[in-house]
């Protein structure tokens, strides 16, 4: 799989998957930050595709740079979840984020009850900071990009 500048069709298909319950609250159309960050080409920056080798979608990446780190936000084609993807899906964003940007240091934030995704996240090295409160919808977790 490579990364890619996203292009005006992989963002308007992204913008149309649909996640099973309980995954369907990260639908681009559930939240209006998302529709705005994958509708405005003036807004995807950060954002790359991720293809497989026959260049068909499979994902996408979005990296938004902070000092000496990068925040990593991600999401994978829904019929292509569950399916243990994760961790090479993973190690390709954040091989392609150090071979751009050279950060020390990976930071992403899951929902809580995303358990699913924090174990996949922690089998590619990242670990939680800070206190986990009941009240809290995301977990911060980091890693260093060495």
């Amino acid at each position: 799989m490579k990364l890619e500048p996203i292009t005006d069709e992989q963002a308007a298909e992204i913008a149309e998957w649909r996640y099973e319950f309980p995954y369907e609250w990260y639908d681009t159309a559930s939240d209006p930050r998302r529709i705005e960050l994958f509708a405005n080409p003036a807004r995807r920056d950060g954002l790359r595709a991720v293809v497989a080798d026959d260049g068909e979608l499979i994902g996408f990446f979005n990296f938004v740079r902070e000092g000496d780190e990068v925040r990593v936000g991600l999401g994978i084609r829904p019929d292509l979840t569950g399916r243990g993807l994760g961790a090479q899906f993973i190690e390709a964003g954040l091989r392609y984020a150090v071979s751009e940007w050279a950060p020390k240091r990976f930071r992403l934030w899951v929902a809580w009850w995303n358990e699913r995704a924090l174990r996949a996240y922690r089998r590619a090295g990242f670990r939680e900071v800070g206190a986990r409160e009941v009240e809290r919808r995301f977990v911060e977790m980091e890693r260093n990009a060495e």
